[in-house]
């Protein structure tokens, strides 16, 4: 159905006049004036309005003539306008009195919402049996009666809680593109809050709290530095925040400087650049496992650029590393401390010493392996 459509018609048995006049409605104009039937001039687009009478003054009804009409050719009887009477109002013929039947479908059309077995008849309109608002509207329009639908309450509140239910499926589905593009592994998509293993409750906590004020720390480019060794659960706390701010529609990025290296290295020196702006304008970046990449020249100049942008165009920055603090305070390379110094100007140190986490995962690994291996029932046998 189209919402905006044009057709001549000839108005002499109306007005005594031979004159052709061209109607356009356009389903986002909205207002009438309640005046006598004839057809108004616009002076500056050159098109005709509708001005109408309200004949219904039991309804008092106002709604926006470019709401009730929108998209329905009352003019002129055609095959094709008595489809869309038939498929509207469910007759061909609108200068009759409007049965229940009738009614029922025209309510039908206003918004999707089914009728209900309570609605009733009064003053001749169509009411909801909930609400006890009417469900259509008599207009007046060149001479005939015409029934247009209108929303009761109750559609209105359906069609809010239609459009609350997509703004939530919109918001799960940008989350989901968001962790996509963010995390480099699946498994990752599931190290959130609400998954938490409890293996550091109180980094757990901190980064939590990070997550909850991002938009303060984004302001100011601020971000985290968390040191400890391997199996703490630095990259798990990275992951925790990123997926938290993956259901706020931030855009992050999850890598390391080894993969960038390795990634530079296959470009030429204009894709380089591209590779590397691409990198800076996210939201969020985290840069895992800091000091595994190789201290070479080409290394070494390409992590202090990237680090650079991020901090003059205030990106907040995550970095994890396996180094203690006492090895990188004495790095003797100038261009690696310039990086180091840029870094923990903006990110905050956190130290993760949770030893036992890393214990009790080995424990548990080795546990699923003498089970998957038979070797317990081994033992016990021998």
């Amino acid at each position: 159905m189209q919402n905006l459509f044009e057709q001549e018609i000839l108005i002499e048995e109306t007005y005594g006049a031979e004159e052709n006049c061209s109607y356009v409605l356009d389903d986002e104009s909205y207002g009438y004036m309640l005046e006598n039937e004839y057809c108004s001039h616009a002076t500056e687009d050159e098109n005709c309005g509708y001005i109408l009478e309200n004949e219904n003054e039991k309804t008092g009804d106002l709604t926006p003539v470019g709401e009730i009409l929108a998209g329905f050719n009352f003019l002129g009887e055609s095959p094709e306008n008595n489809s869309l009477l038939r498929e509207n109002f469910g007759t061909t013929n609108l200068t009759e009195p409007p049965e229940k039947t009738f009614s029922a479908n025209v309510s039908q059309k206003t918004s999707g919402h089914s009728n209900n077995a309570a609605d009733y008849m009064k003053d001749g309109v169509l009411h909801c049996g909930v609400c006890h608002k009417p469900k259509y509207v008599l207009h007046t329009l060149l001479g005939k009666e015409r029934a247009f639908p209108i929303e009761c309450d109750c559609m209105v509140a359906e069609r809010k809680q239609e459009a609350e239910k997509r703004r939530k499926e919109e918001k799960l589905q940008k989350a989901e593109e968001c962790r996509r593009h963010a995390l480099p592994y699946e498994h990752m998509h599931r190290w959130d809050f609400a998954h938490d293993d409890g293996g550091s409750p109180k980094i757990s906590f901190h980064v939590k709290q990070y997550a909850l004020h991002f938009a303060e720390m984004k302001q100011r480019g601020e971000g985290l530095f968390l040191f400890g060794v391997s199996g703490t659960g630095k990259t798990y706390a990275a992951a925790q925040i990123v997926n938290a701010l993956c259901d706020e529609g931030y855009r992050c990025l999850v890598t390391s400087f080894l993969d960038i290296i390795n990634d530079l290295l296959s470009l030429n020196r204009e894709k380089r650049q591209e590779y590397i702006n691409a990198i800076c304008c996210h939201d969020l970046v985290v840069f895992d496992n800091y000091g595994a990449e190789p201290s070479t020249y080409f290394s070494d100049m390409n992590v202090l650029e990237i680090v650079n942008i991020c901090y003059e165009r205030h990106v907040p920055m995550i970095v994890t590393t396996s180094l203690p603090p006492e090895t990188l305070e004495q790095e003797k390379n100038v261009t690696r401390k310039s990086a180091l110094t840029r870094l923990k100007d903006r990110c905050y140190c956190l130290t993760l010493a949770n030893v036992k986490r890393k214990k009790q995962l080995e424990k548990e690994r080795d546990a699923r392996f003498r089970k998957l291996l038979g070797i317990e029932e081994k033992e016990k046998t021998s």
